[in-house]
Protein backbone atom coordinates (compact mmCIF):
# COMPACT_ATOMS: atom_id res chain seq x y z
CA UNK A 1 0.00 0.00 0.00
CA UNK A 2 1.26 3.40 -0.58
CA UNK A 3 0.86 6.84 1.35
CA UNK A 4 -0.53 9.74 0.54
CA UNK A 5 2.73 11.18 -0.31
CA UNK A 6 3.56 7.90 -2.39
CA UNK A 7 0.99 7.94 -4.43
CA UNK A 8 1.02 11.82 -5.08
CA UNK A 9 4.99 11.27 -6.53
CA UNK A 10 3.91 8.26 -8.57
CA UNK A 11 0.74 10.24 -10.19
CA UNK A 12 3.19 13.06 -10.91
CA UNK A 13 6.17 10.72 -12.55
CA UNK A 14 3.40 8.92 -14.50
CA UNK A 15 2.16 11.87 -16.12
CA UNK A 16 6.23 12.66 -17.29
CA UNK A 17 8.69 10.23 -16.49
CA UNK A 18 11.35 12.41 -16.74
CA UNK A 19 10.31 15.30 -14.18
CA UNK A 20 12.63 16.75 -11.55
CA UNK A 21 12.58 16.38 -7.91
CA UNK A 22 12.39 19.96 -8.13
CA UNK A 23 9.83 20.29 -9.86
CA UNK A 24 7.74 17.47 -7.72
CA UNK A 25 8.66 19.38 -4.81
CA UNK A 26 7.47 22.68 -6.16
CA UNK A 27 4.45 20.84 -7.60
CA UNK A 28 3.01 19.35 -4.16
CA UNK A 29 4.83 22.20 -1.96
CA UNK A 30 6.86 19.70 -0.05
CA UNK A 31 10.67 19.27 0.76
CA UNK A 32 13.28 18.12 -2.22
CA UNK A 33 14.66 15.75 0.71
CA UNK A 34 11.03 14.47 1.50
CA UNK A 35 10.64 13.70 -2.79
CA UNK A 36 13.60 11.93 -2.71
CA UNK A 37 12.76 10.14 0.25
CA UNK A 38 9.96 9.34 -1.52
CA UNK A 39 11.42 7.99 -4.74
CA UNK A 40 13.76 5.65 -2.60
CA UNK A 41 10.32 4.51 -1.14
CA UNK A 42 8.47 3.91 -4.59
CA UNK A 43 11.91 2.12 -5.43
CA UNK A 44 11.93 -0.25 -2.98
CA UNK A 45 8.31 -1.11 -3.12
CA UNK A 46 9.01 -2.26 -6.82
CA UNK A 47 6.96 1.01 -8.04
CA UNK A 48 9.94 2.56 -10.17
CA UNK A 49 13.11 1.38 -11.91
CA UNK A 50 15.31 3.96 -11.58
CA UNK A 51 15.96 6.85 -14.00
CA UNK A 52 14.09 7.89 -16.02
CA UNK A 53 11.83 6.03 -13.36
CA UNK A 54 10.70 3.40 -15.29
CA UNK A 55 6.52 2.97 -14.00
CA UNK A 56 5.89 -0.94 -13.14
CA UNK A 57 2.46 -1.59 -13.85
CA UNK A 58 1.29 -4.04 -11.78
CA UNK A 59 -1.76 -6.41 -11.59
CA UNK A 60 -4.11 -5.21 -8.51
CA UNK A 61 -4.67 -8.85 -7.60
CA UNK A 62 -2.92 -11.99 -8.15
CA UNK A 63 -4.76 -15.21 -6.68
CA UNK A 64 -2.69 -18.23 -5.70
CA UNK A 65 -5.05 -21.65 -5.39
CA UNK A 66 -6.56 -24.79 -7.20
CA UNK A 67 -8.45 -24.65 -10.43
CA UNK A 68 -10.41 -27.77 -11.87
CA UNK A 69 -12.70 -29.34 -13.75
CA UNK A 70 -16.36 -30.03 -11.69
CA UNK A 71 -18.87 -31.66 -11.94
CA UNK A 72 -22.27 -32.15 -10.38
CA UNK A 73 -24.43 -34.79 -9.41
CA UNK A 74 -28.31 -33.29 -8.98
CA UNK A 75 -30.41 -36.40 -7.01
CA UNK A 76 -33.60 -36.37 -8.59
CA UNK A 77 -35.41 -37.84 -4.78
CA UNK A 78 -33.45 -38.57 -1.25
CA UNK A 79 -30.00 -39.72 -1.43
CA UNK A 80 -30.25 -43.71 -0.71
CA UNK A 81 -27.13 -45.28 0.34
CA UNK A 82 -25.61 -48.11 -1.09
CA UNK A 83 -27.13 -48.33 -4.25
CA UNK A 84 -27.62 -46.44 -7.45
CA UNK A 85 -29.38 -42.78 -7.19
CA UNK A 86 -31.05 -41.49 -10.21
CA UNK A 87 -29.41 -38.03 -11.18
CA UNK A 88 -29.12 -35.68 -13.44
CA UNK A 89 -25.06 -34.39 -14.42
CA UNK A 90 -22.90 -31.23 -15.55
CA UNK A 91 -19.60 -30.45 -16.07
CA UNK A 92 -18.26 -27.16 -15.81
CA UNK A 93 -14.83 -25.22 -14.64
CA UNK A 94 -13.96 -24.65 -10.75
CA UNK A 95 -11.30 -24.24 -8.52
CA UNK A 96 -11.71 -21.86 -5.36
CA UNK A 97 -8.68 -19.78 -6.40
CA UNK A 98 -10.30 -19.95 -10.45
CA UNK A 99 -13.54 -19.50 -9.26
CA UNK A 100 -12.69 -16.25 -7.29
CA UNK A 101 -9.99 -14.92 -10.07
CA UNK A 102 -12.93 -15.71 -13.21
CA UNK A 103 -15.84 -13.65 -10.71
CA UNK A 104 -13.19 -10.91 -10.64
CA UNK A 105 -12.62 -10.49 -14.18
CA UNK A 106 -16.43 -10.80 -14.90
CA UNK A 107 -16.30 -7.29 -12.58
CA UNK A 108 -13.56 -5.60 -14.76
CA UNK A 109 -10.85 -6.29 -12.36
CA UNK A 110 -7.37 -7.28 -13.45
CA UNK A 111 -6.57 -10.37 -12.03
CA UNK A 112 -4.05 -13.21 -12.53
CA UNK A 113 -4.37 -16.17 -11.30
CA UNK A 114 -0.89 -18.75 -10.28
CA UNK A 115 -1.83 -22.46 -10.09
CA UNK A 116 -0.81 -25.54 -11.28
CA UNK A 117 -2.08 -27.82 -14.24
CA UNK A 118 -1.18 -31.05 -16.04
CA UNK A 119 -0.98 -31.11 -19.63
CA UNK A 120 -4.37 -32.46 -20.48
CA UNK A 121 -7.56 -32.23 -22.10
CA UNK A 122 -9.06 -31.00 -18.47
CA UNK A 123 -6.40 -27.75 -18.44
CA UNK A 124 -7.10 -27.31 -22.04
CA UNK A 125 -10.50 -26.91 -21.77
CA UNK A 126 -10.34 -24.62 -18.02
CA UNK A 127 -7.92 -22.62 -20.30
CA UNK A 128 -10.17 -21.71 -23.50
CA UNK A 129 -13.11 -21.04 -20.89
CA UNK A 130 -10.65 -19.18 -18.20
CA UNK A 131 -8.46 -16.68 -20.30
CA UNK A 132 -11.19 -14.38 -21.42
CA UNK A 133 -11.45 -13.04 -17.86
CA UNK A 134 -7.89 -13.95 -15.91
CA UNK A 135 -4.61 -13.83 -16.95
CA UNK A 136 -3.25 -17.30 -16.56
CA UNK A 137 0.20 -16.57 -18.09
CA UNK A 138 1.63 -17.88 -14.54
CA UNK A 139 -0.38 -21.14 -14.41
CA UNK A 140 2.89 -24.04 -13.85
CA UNK A 141 1.90 -27.47 -16.72
CA UNK A 142 3.42 -29.94 -15.19
CA UNK A 143 4.15 -33.68 -17.43
CA UNK A 144 2.55 -36.73 -15.43
CA UNK A 145 0.26 -34.69 -13.86
CA UNK A 146 -3.67 -34.21 -14.09
CA UNK A 147 -5.74 -31.43 -13.69
CA UNK A 148 -7.51 -30.87 -10.61
CA UNK A 149 -11.36 -32.27 -10.54
CA UNK A 150 -14.00 -31.68 -7.94
CA UNK A 151 -16.98 -33.55 -7.57
CA UNK A 152 -20.64 -32.39 -6.08
CA UNK A 153 -23.55 -34.51 -5.53
CA UNK A 154 -26.29 -32.11 -4.63
CA UNK A 155 -30.17 -32.39 -3.22
CA UNK A 156 -33.32 -31.71 -5.21
CA UNK A 157 -33.01 -28.40 -3.25
CA UNK A 158 -29.32 -28.02 -4.98
CA UNK A 159 -27.73 -28.02 -1.33
CA UNK A 160 -24.57 -30.01 -1.30
CA UNK A 161 -24.78 -33.53 0.64
CA UNK A 162 -21.07 -34.84 -0.38
CA UNK A 163 -17.50 -33.89 -2.52
CA UNK A 164 -14.96 -35.41 -3.75
CA UNK A 165 -11.77 -33.30 -4.50
CA UNK A 166 -8.97 -34.98 -6.52
CA UNK A 167 -6.26 -32.12 -5.81
CA UNK A 168 -3.17 -34.33 -5.88
CA UNK A 169 -1.40 -32.04 -8.09
CA UNK A 170 -1.48 -28.71 -5.30
CA UNK A 171 1.49 -30.59 -3.74
CA UNK A 172 3.58 -29.19 -6.09
CA UNK A 173 2.33 -25.11 -5.17
CA UNK A 174 5.03 -24.55 -2.54
CA UNK A 175 7.32 -22.71 -1.33
CA UNK A 176 10.32 -22.60 -3.65
CA UNK A 177 6.97 -22.76 -5.79
CA UNK A 178 5.83 -19.21 -4.43
CA UNK A 179 9.62 -17.64 -4.66
CA UNK A 180 9.92 -18.14 -8.19
CA UNK A 181 7.07 -15.77 -8.11
CA UNK A 182 8.55 -13.30 -5.93
CA UNK A 183 9.44 -10.31 -8.03
CA UNK A 184 5.53 -10.53 -9.46
CA UNK A 185 3.82 -11.11 -6.10
CA UNK A 186 5.64 -7.70 -4.45
CA UNK A 187 3.94 -5.85 -7.05
CA UNK A 188 0.44 -6.93 -6.38
CA UNK A 189 -2.31 -4.56 -4.70
CA UNK A 190 -4.17 -7.51 -3.19
CA UNK A 191 -3.06 -11.18 -2.84
CA UNK A 192 -5.85 -13.89 -2.63
CA UNK A 193 -5.00 -17.20 -1.47
CA UNK A 194 -6.57 -20.64 -1.09
CA UNK A 195 -5.61 -23.35 1.46
CA UNK A 196 -4.85 -25.98 -1.61
CA UNK A 197 -1.31 -24.79 -1.32
CA UNK A 198 0.70 -26.10 1.84
CA UNK A 199 1.51 -24.55 5.36
CA UNK A 200 5.31 -23.15 3.83
CA UNK A 201 3.91 -21.53 0.75
CA UNK A 202 1.23 -19.84 2.50
CA UNK A 203 3.88 -18.72 5.61
CA UNK A 204 5.19 -17.60 2.49
CA UNK A 205 2.79 -15.25 1.26
CA UNK A 206 2.58 -13.94 4.56
CA UNK A 207 5.41 -12.89 4.95
CA UNK A 208 5.58 -11.08 1.06
CA UNK A 209 2.38 -9.37 2.61
CA UNK A 210 3.46 -8.34 5.38
CA UNK A 211 6.74 -7.07 4.28
CA UNK A 212 5.62 -5.06 1.18
CA UNK A 213 2.30 -3.89 3.09
CA UNK A 214 0.06 -6.15 0.41
CA UNK A 215 -3.44 -6.24 1.68
CA UNK A 216 -4.00 -10.31 1.76
CA UNK A 217 -7.23 -12.39 1.56
CA UNK A 218 -6.95 -16.06 2.47
CA UNK A 219 -9.58 -18.49 1.80
CA UNK A 220 -10.03 -21.88 3.58
CA UNK A 221 -11.20 -24.31 1.25
CA UNK A 222 -12.39 -27.09 4.00
CA UNK A 223 -11.92 -28.05 7.46
CA UNK A 224 -9.47 -30.76 6.61
CA UNK A 225 -7.24 -28.11 5.04
CA UNK A 226 -6.85 -25.70 7.70
CA UNK A 227 -3.77 -27.73 8.60
CA UNK A 228 -2.42 -25.45 6.02
CA UNK A 229 -2.86 -21.96 7.98
CA UNK A 230 0.13 -21.05 10.24
CA UNK A 231 -0.50 -20.67 13.95
CA UNK A 232 0.31 -16.30 13.64
CA UNK A 233 -1.55 -14.38 11.50
CA UNK A 234 -0.03 -11.08 11.87
CA UNK A 235 0.36 -9.58 7.59
CA UNK A 236 -3.03 -11.30 7.05
CA UNK A 237 -5.83 -8.62 6.24
CA UNK A 238 -8.45 -10.79 5.96
CA UNK A 239 -9.85 -14.48 6.28
CA UNK A 240 -13.30 -15.58 5.71
CA UNK A 241 -13.95 -19.07 7.22
CA UNK A 242 -17.07 -20.85 8.21
CA UNK A 243 -17.77 -22.50 11.77
CA UNK A 244 -16.74 -25.86 10.71
CA UNK A 245 -13.34 -24.93 9.34
CA UNK A 246 -12.88 -22.71 12.31
CA UNK A 247 -13.30 -25.46 14.68
CA UNK A 248 -10.98 -27.24 12.93
CA UNK A 249 -8.66 -24.92 13.37
CA UNK A 250 -8.66 -24.06 17.18
CA UNK A 251 -9.20 -27.80 17.37
CA UNK A 252 -12.85 -27.97 19.37
CA UNK A 253 -14.87 -30.90 18.60
CA UNK A 254 -17.80 -30.24 16.15
CA UNK A 255 -20.40 -30.83 19.01
CA UNK A 256 -19.62 -28.39 21.53
CA UNK A 257 -21.20 -25.33 19.78
CA UNK A 258 -18.75 -22.55 20.07
CA UNK A 259 -20.52 -19.48 19.83
CA UNK A 260 -19.73 -17.46 16.85
CA UNK A 261 -18.43 -14.12 18.35
CA UNK A 262 -15.93 -16.26 20.20
CA UNK A 263 -14.59 -18.10 17.19
CA UNK A 264 -14.17 -14.38 15.65
CA UNK A 265 -12.36 -13.47 19.12
CA UNK A 266 -10.25 -16.11 18.41
CA UNK A 267 -9.31 -15.23 14.88
CA UNK A 268 -8.36 -11.84 16.25
CA UNK A 269 -6.19 -13.34 18.78
CA UNK A 270 -3.89 -15.09 15.63
CA UNK A 271 -3.06 -11.41 14.30
CA UNK A 272 -5.47 -11.26 11.60
CA UNK A 273 -7.23 -7.66 10.62
CA UNK A 274 -10.38 -8.77 9.25
CA UNK A 275 -12.23 -12.23 10.00
CA UNK A 276 -15.76 -12.71 8.72
CA UNK A 277 -17.45 -15.78 9.90
CA UNK A 278 -19.85 -17.49 8.23
CA UNK A 279 -22.76 -19.39 9.10
CA UNK A 280 -24.49 -20.91 6.41
CA UNK A 281 -27.79 -19.13 5.34
CA UNK A 282 -28.31 -17.78 8.88
CA UNK A 283 -26.12 -15.57 9.42
CA UNK A 284 -21.93 -13.95 9.38
CA UNK A 285 -20.19 -12.61 12.02
CA UNK A 286 -17.42 -9.45 10.90
CA UNK A 287 -14.45 -8.97 13.91
CA UNK A 288 -12.06 -6.53 13.35
CA UNK A 289 -8.65 -5.18 15.53
CA UNK A 290 -9.79 -1.77 14.76
CA UNK A 291 -12.94 -1.99 17.08
CA UNK A 292 -13.81 -4.18 19.87
CA UNK A 293 -17.84 -4.87 18.04
CA UNK A 294 -18.97 -8.00 16.34
CA UNK A 295 -21.29 -6.96 13.53
CA UNK A 296 -23.48 -9.76 12.60
CA UNK A 297 -24.66 -9.40 9.15
CA UNK A 298 -28.04 -11.10 7.51
CA UNK A 299 -27.50 -12.63 4.03
CA UNK A 300 -30.24 -11.51 1.85
CA UNK A 301 -32.78 -14.64 1.19
CA UNK A 302 -34.23 -15.57 -2.25
CA UNK A 303 -36.84 -18.12 -2.84
CA UNK A 304 -35.21 -18.82 -6.67
CA UNK A 305 -32.29 -20.59 -5.32
CA UNK A 306 -30.66 -23.11 -8.11
CA UNK A 307 -27.16 -23.82 -7.02
CA UNK A 308 -25.25 -22.92 -4.26
CA UNK A 309 -21.68 -24.36 -5.23
CA UNK A 310 -19.70 -20.91 -5.97
CA UNK A 311 -21.54 -19.02 -3.38
CA UNK A 312 -18.55 -18.63 -1.25
CA UNK A 313 -16.28 -17.91 -3.76
CA UNK A 314 -18.52 -15.26 -5.20
CA UNK A 315 -18.47 -13.81 -1.36
CA UNK A 316 -15.24 -13.25 -1.88
CA UNK A 317 -15.01 -12.01 -4.99
CA UNK A 318 -17.22 -9.17 -4.20
CA UNK A 319 -15.42 -8.76 -0.86
CA UNK A 320 -12.13 -7.31 -2.91
CA UNK A 321 -14.05 -5.75 -5.40
CA UNK A 322 -15.34 -3.14 -2.83
CA UNK A 323 -11.44 -3.36 -1.63
CA UNK A 324 -10.28 -2.22 -4.83
CA UNK A 325 -13.09 0.33 -5.22
CA UNK A 326 -11.46 1.79 -2.21
CA UNK A 327 -15.46 1.07 -0.26
CA UNK A 328 -15.93 0.94 3.81
CA UNK A 329 -16.16 -2.27 4.86
CA UNK A 330 -19.43 -2.30 5.40
CA UNK A 331 -19.82 -1.47 1.89
CA UNK A 332 -17.13 -4.20 0.86
CA UNK A 333 -19.10 -6.84 2.55
CA UNK A 334 -22.44 -5.55 0.86
CA UNK A 335 -20.91 -6.42 -2.38
CA UNK A 336 -20.24 -9.55 -0.91
CA UNK A 337 -23.35 -10.60 -0.18
CA UNK A 338 -25.09 -9.37 -3.36
CA UNK A 339 -22.68 -11.79 -5.45
CA UNK A 340 -22.89 -14.48 -3.22
CA UNK A 341 -27.20 -13.67 -3.94
CA UNK A 342 -26.69 -13.62 -7.31
CA UNK A 343 -24.71 -16.65 -7.90
CA UNK A 344 -26.81 -18.87 -5.57
CA UNK A 345 -29.62 -18.10 -8.60
CA UNK A 346 -27.68 -19.78 -11.39
CA UNK A 347 -26.74 -23.09 -12.19
CA UNK A 348 -23.25 -21.78 -12.85
CA UNK A 349 -20.67 -22.05 -10.46
CA UNK A 350 -19.65 -18.08 -11.65
CA UNK A 351 -22.85 -16.30 -12.89
CA UNK A 352 -22.05 -16.16 -17.00
CA UNK A 353 -23.83 -13.21 -16.73
CA UNK A 354 -21.78 -11.27 -13.81
CA UNK A 355 -20.59 -7.92 -14.72
CA UNK A 356 -19.79 -4.69 -12.65
CA UNK A 357 -22.57 -3.14 -13.38
CA UNK A 358 -25.19 -5.91 -12.40
CA UNK A 359 -23.35 -6.24 -9.36
CA UNK A 360 -23.60 -2.53 -8.60
CA UNK A 361 -26.91 -2.64 -9.13
CA UNK A 362 -27.99 -5.71 -7.11
CA UNK A 363 -26.18 -4.11 -3.91
CA UNK A 364 -27.89 -1.17 -4.37
CA UNK A 365 -31.39 -2.84 -4.82
CA UNK A 366 -30.08 -5.25 -1.76
CA UNK A 367 -28.99 -2.54 0.79
CA UNK A 368 -29.49 1.29 -0.66
CA UNK A 369 -26.83 3.38 -2.32
CA UNK A 370 -23.17 2.32 -1.14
Amino acid sequence: MLNKNEQEVLALIQKDPFISQKEIAQALHIPRSTVASVISSLIAKNQLQGRAYVINAPTPTYVIGGMNIDRKFNLEGKLIPKTSNPVTSSTSIGGVGRNIAENLGRLDQAVTLLSVAGYDNAYDIIKEYTAPYVNLSQVTQLLHETTSSYSAVLDPHGEMLLALADMDICRHMTKEWINQHHSQLVQAESLVVDLNINLEAVQAIIDIARHHDINLVIVPVSAPKMTHLPDQLDGVNWIIVNRDESEAYFGYESSTHIKPTTLVQNWLKTGVKHVILTCGKDALYLGSHDTAEITEFTPPTTSRIKDVTGAGDAFTAGLIYGILQNCSTEQSIHYALANAYLTIQSTDTVRNDLSSTLLDNTTTTLFGGN
